[in-house]
């Protein structure tokens, strides 16, 4: 027999797979976050062109590892503290950019439920959310992450007057699957999320919240400031109103640049682990015991070069009792057109005293 016929019970289509790797590189894990830079064009200041053009890196900053883009940062506040003006000639009055304002707004439209206005962070325990109007985001760039960021697979760093801090997810200790955890401290040890725990309870601290489908972990600005020091003027929006600055480059500029300064102060290593659900076919190949037991294989049967015994079975105790060994199966259309080949992992032997099942999977 040379090719077996497929029925419908061998096919099952319409399965999802799960094909997991690190988010860097050529799927590393892990990355020393003190190689992380930005780019001095994306973020320049703002000149004769429009103020809100956004490809001047006013509203975020793009950040690279090994010359690639990997995720932006911002800062966000609802009350619009801390953005810049635009005092341009061709104005009358200083333009206000409202770059904090916007920010803010976009993640709470994208993240929030409908009626929401301020982000809440767990602060004490999981029930006891606190408001927040200043936020940092860190957004990963959805053509890295594929379609999420696994749960309990990201660990990021911070460093700031406080010392160094890591925080991961709580996905490992809630159990459950809403689209949005809590950060918390703590770190991935050996590929298992750890938290940090005090009194042998996990301490929910208001850090921040993680939203894997989105790619995105929103943290909350100034609780982060008193926990690691990032930036001691956050800690004191009230004094940094609206308008108090011509400064093009604006106070949110320099709490947006502390923060990844805060990211890149430190030797830890960044870990982040995406997935992509794939549509997959499964193929259950059924070697029965009568099929495929003699082969044209050159060791199998004779190639004639004596002139006398082209074709015949060079080992007669393989005559009545043949036995081979399947090494691939290959996948044909109805033209006998090989379409796929698979590699067994090794060579599995076959004789009319046994039977195979060989399941063969396409990824589309």
């Amino acid at each position: 027999m040379i090719f077996s016929q497929f029925t419908k019970d061998d096919i099952v289509a319409g399965r999802i797979n799960q094909v997991s790797s690190g988010l860097f590189g050529s799927g590393d894990l892990q990355v020393s976050q003190s190689l992380f830079t930005t780019s001095s064009t994306q973020g320049r200041q703002l000149t004769g062109s429009s103020p809100y053009d956004v490809k001047n890196g006013q509203y975020y900053l793009d950040i690279y590892y090994s010359s690639e883009q990997y995720f932006a940062v911002a800062y966000g506040d609802y009350a619009n503290t801390g953005s810049s003006q635009y005092d341009n000639p061709s104005y009358s009055v200083p333009v206000l950019t409202n770059e904090t304002k916007v920010i803010y707004t976009q993640y709470k439209n994208t993240l929030l439920q409908p009626g929401d206005t301020l982000f809440s962070f767990a602060s004490g325990s999981v029930d006891n959310p606190v408001d927040s109007e200043a936020i940092f985001a860190v957004n990963f760039s959805a053509d890295k992450f594929k379609d999420q960021i696994d749960p309990g697979q990201i660990q990021l760093n911070l460093s700031g007057a406080n010392g160094i801090y890591s925080f991961i997810d709580d996905s490992q200790i809630v159990n459950k699957s809403l689209g949005v955890y809590n950060i918390i401290s703590g770190s991935i040890i050996n590929g298992i999320p750890t938290p940090y725990l005090k009194n042998n309870t996990v301490q929910y601290e208001g850090i921040g919240l993680f939203y894997p489908t989105n790619g995105i972990v929103v943290l909350n600005a100034l609780n982060l400031q008193n926990r690691v020091g990032i930036n001691s003027q956050i800690a004191n929006r009230a004094g940094f109103p609206n308008s108090t600055s011509t400064n093009v480059d604006g106070h949110w500029r320099v709490w947006i640049r502390d923060f990844f300064k805060a990211l890149k102060g430190t030797t830890k290593l960044m870990a982040v682990r995406k997935s992509e659900f794939v549509p997959s076919t499964n193929y259950f190949v059924r070697v029965k015991n009568r099929e495929f037991n003699y082969s044209n294989n050159p060791t199998f049967v004779s190639d004639g070069t004596d002139g006398q015994t082209k074709g015949t079975i060079i080992y007669q105790d393989l005559i009545n009792n043949p036995r081979t060994y399947i090494t691939s199966v290959g996948l044909y259309d109805d033209n006998n057109e090989l379409l796929a080949i698979g590699k067994l992992s090794r060579p599995t032997q076959k004789s009319f005293d046994n039977e195979l099942l060989i399941k063969v999977r396409i990824d589309f």
